[in-house]
């Protein structure tokens, strides 16, 4: 038997297919139905054909049979097979990404998931003091708005050429003096009036003390230019300029600026902050009572007989009260005694000030600030502000000038007068008001 070629044998180890992740990653496939060819193509196309020549087997020669049954016909055309409709899953099947003889078969690549940044939460304590600095600085701008709203209604006065006291006391960097005025005018832009009262405030950083000195109206002193005469006279020669030389000249301070008040706005500052809380005797009492019908409750434009005291005791005094009281002069040790009065109403006022400040605001705006002069700039009195609060920290300290034994009554051309010891008072005020350290320990 000729040796006819070997039968061409259906592979039995088919490639493996790769796992659906691996996959080539396509757009999916639309089902279609495929129509069965006709003639010559589908004869061609779904037939299996075994066309292998007799050299394949050429190197078994002792090979006779190779199991082809008996009218075999290698060559012979086999009928054509009926093609299967494909199923459904057949039909979405999509192949794989890669053959079984790749070498490095392609991954499915999967969209990378956008990382989400987490934000980062601020410390705690880092807010807080966030806020704090936030609080801090809303409360500075408040502060700064409100202080110069006020400093605006003050009346500015130019200030008049002065004649500065060569080696005065107090010219440190660590005192700040003004001089609070107040005189017996009904209106400071009508007319000047006199000097009623005159109290140096000082201001020692050195000794965080404020001391409130006030100067005696009948020392007899020199004025500049004027000769001797009372205190009080250089205001009228001269108004506040005058007035700060012959403190200068006579008790070698520095007095670096000053604050002038009238009646009326005195009266307003006090009603501004709800009044002071003073002790009267029966005789304090009936004394206001007769200022205020004689001049006060005219000049307020009220009636002769309003706000009388009934007695003496403990009361909240009105602005035009206080005022009275405040001008005391035959109860007691005559103008001593009404130097004392007027600096127990200031520190009344201070303590009143320090309580009531935010609620004083618009009574002070209104009707107070505008009667009040002054030879201060806008930005003087603004840094002077910014240093209110930690002032009014400061131990408050007050005496008189002349102070008790460096002084004598005397009579010149028939009015009374206080003949003053001023170096004597020179010493007393360097050794307090201007002291460079405190003298005693802090209560």
């Amino acid at each position: 038997m000729a040796d006819l070629p070997r039968p061409h044998k259906k592979n039995t180890n088919p490639p493996q297919e790769r796992p659906y992740e691996e996959m080539r990653p396509q757009q999916p496939l639309r089902r279609t139905t495929q129509k069965p060819s006709t003639g010559k193509d589908r004869f061609a196309s779904d037939t299996e054909t075994f066309n292998v020549p007799p050299e394949v087997y050429a190197d078994d020669p002792g090979r006779e049979d190779y199991g082809i049954p008996d009218g075999y016909d290698p060559y012979e055309m086999p009928r054509p097979r009926k093609r299967r409709r494909p199923s459904q899953q057949e039909a979405y099947y999509r192949p794989p990404a890669a053959t079984y003889y790749d070498e490095e078969p392609r991954r499915r690549s999967t969209p990378k998931k956008r990382k989400r940044h987490k934000r980062r939460r601020t410390p705690v304590l880092l807010r807080i003091v966030r806020g704090v600095v936030t609080l801090c600085i809303f409360v500075f701008l408040l502060y700064s708005a409100v202080s110069i709203t006020l400093i605006s209604k003050l009346r500015k006065v130019p200030e008049a050429p002065r004649t500065v006291t060569t080696g005065s006391i107090g010219n440190g960097n660590y005192t700040r003096t003004v001089l609070l005025i107040g005189t017996d005018s009904r209106d400071l832009t009508q007319e000047r009036g006199r000097s009623d009262s005159m109290i140096l405030l000082t201001i020692n950083d050195a000794t965080h003390e404020m001391y409130m000195s006030s100067l005696m109206r009948d020392a007899y002193v020199e004025i500049p230019n004027r000769g001797f005469d009372k205190l009080n006279a250089a205001y009228s020669y001269g108004g506040a300029e005058l007035l700060m030389d012959t403190i200068e000249q006579n008790y070698n301070v520095s007095v670096d600026d000053y604050l002038c008040v009238s009646f009326s706005g005195f009266a307003g500052v006090i009603d501004a902050f709800g009044g002071v809380e003073i002790t009267l005797s029966d005789a304090e009492a009936q004394a206001v009572n007769e200022i205020l019908q004689s001049e006060v409750n005219e000049l307020m434009g009220d009636e002769p007989l309003s706000d009388f005291l009934p007695s003496g005791g403990t009361f909240v005094l009105s602005g035009k009260q206080a005022l009275s009281y405040a001008r005391i002069r035959y109860v007691g040790n005559a103008d001593f005694e009404r130097t004392s009065r007027q600096r127990e109403v200031m520190t009344q006022l201070m303590e009143s000030a320090s309580k009531r400040a935010v609620q004083a605001v618009p009574k002070l705006m209104s009707s107070a600030l505008p009667e009040l002069s002054t030879n201060m700039t806008t930005p003087e009195m603004y840094l002077l502000s910014l240093r209110a609060p930690f002032v009014l920290g400061y131990d408050l300290r007050q005496q008189q000038i002349p102070a008790d034994g460096t002084w004598s009554a005397a009579d010149v051309g028939g009015a009374s007068v206080l003949q003053v010891d001023t170096q004597a008072n020179q010493v007393i005020l360097q050794n307090t008001a201007y002291a460079s350290e405190r003298s005693t320990p802090e209560e």
